[in-house]
């Protein structure tokens, strides 16, 4: 196998690096991702959905299905199933073969928790062929764990760390390639004294397994405490440790969690039908889903949704254009959007960025 067969090598998230690359060169949309539900079992904290084992699922099975011959007409090569956790849909494994006879890829995310048993994990790897797992453990401490799980009716539950390592060895066991799976972790101040970076390196260790490293932001994970926010120091601190120990050949794509070529092309649909450029992007200035059909959303708000202007380094803020970084990197549009209220706008949680370039004096 070559190296861009496997999703993760470049943080671009999906097999086919190659073809993903060119996509974005083209414009185009690579990756479909699908909120297919809001329910999860996990109760995390910082959930930006808010997603609970009692959240609504969403849209229905034919909606879906619908979004899916949409995207197969327009040449998309990926599905992204989100949550909530996807696989707590009882019709998961239909929707996913639906997509796969289409000729589309799955990548599942999910908590973990399902992949338990064994049947599931064996399920996943199936439908995921050509595509990857995420799994979503911040911690392997039980007391870290419980600060980061539960809430004011709910206790953390710990023993859900050992249900989800469970589930990678179910997976892996199942024969999926640990390259073609990631552990998504948000990173928050109670992980900044060290245990988001031991994470990251028992991952990469233990299991081969590389880390999707997400920042928390106080307005969009609005349910947690806002002295979560870690500061520049702290996410310059464990975003390095991320590229030395699960990219260390490869340019770093920054503060962000994947690279530029995957945020800048991928769409998302929420459970409730919004089209938005990127799952955490909560807005509505994209259309819905329910009112019009997806390819008119898309043709007529295609160059915001893609950051197609980002394309052009000489139009990047600050000294984004000379960053060292920018040939994979634009900064995190997310974080953009939430602390300077546009997405394409200078990413101020970006280590690397400063508002101004000096000039050299003669």
């Amino acid at each position: 196998m070559n190296r861009e067969d496997f999703p993760l090598t470049h943080a671009g998230m999906a097999s086919e690096f190659e073809l993903q690359k060119e996509y974005y060169n083209e414009g185009k949309i690579f990756i479909l991702q699908i909120e297919s539900t809001l329910r999860c079992p996990q109760f995390c904290n910082y959930c930006y959905a808010g997603s609970t084992p009692y959240s609504p699922h969403g849209m229905d099975s034919e909606k879906i299905k619908e979004l899916l011959d949409t995207a197969a007409k327009l040449e998309i090569r990926m599905i992204d199933w989100l949550g909530g956790d996807p696989l707590v849909r009882k019709d998961w494994y239909e929707l996913c073969e639906y997509a796969s006879n289409l000729g589309l890829i799955n990548n599942i995310w999910t908590s973990g928790i399902p992949l338990a048993n064994p049947e599931m994990a064996k399920k996943v790897v199936e439908v995921t062929d050509g595509g990857f797992i995420s799994t979503h453990l911040d911690t392997i401490n039980p007391e870290l764990y419980n600060i980061l799980h539960g809430g004011e009716s709910y206790k953390g539950e710990p023993k859900n760390i050992e249900l989800i390592l469970k589930g990678i060895k179910n997976v892996l066991s199942a024969g999926k390639d640990p390259n073609g799976m990631v552990n998504c972790i948000t990173y928050t101040s109670p992980l900044a004294d060290g245990d988001a970076k031991n994470m990251i390196t028992f991952m990469q260790e233990k299991f081969a397994i590389k880390t999707c490293l997400t920042l928390f932001n106080p307005v969009i994970h609005r349910n947690a405490n806002a002295s979560w926010e870690p500061t520049n120091t702290q996410i310059e601190d464990a975003f390095n440790h991320r590229d030395m120990v699960n990219y260390p050949e490869d340019p770093s794509c920054g503060s962000m969690d994947v690279s530029k070529f995957y945020c800048g092309t991928v769409i998302c649909i929420t459970s409730d039908g919004w089209l938005i450029p990127c799952s955490v992007i909560r807005t509505q200035e994209f259309g819905n889903v329910n009112e019009e059909k997806l390819e008119v959303l898309i043709e007529k708000r295609k160059k915001r949704l893609l950051f197609l202007d980002f394309r052009d380094p000489s139009k990047l803020p600050g000294n984004c254009g000379h960053c060292a970084n920018n040939s994979f990197c634009f900064g995190c549009r997310s974080s953009a959007y939430y602390y300077e209220g546009d997405i394409l706008a200078a990413d101020p949680k970006c280590y690397h960025y400063t508002p101004k370039i000096l000039k050299e004096e003669d």
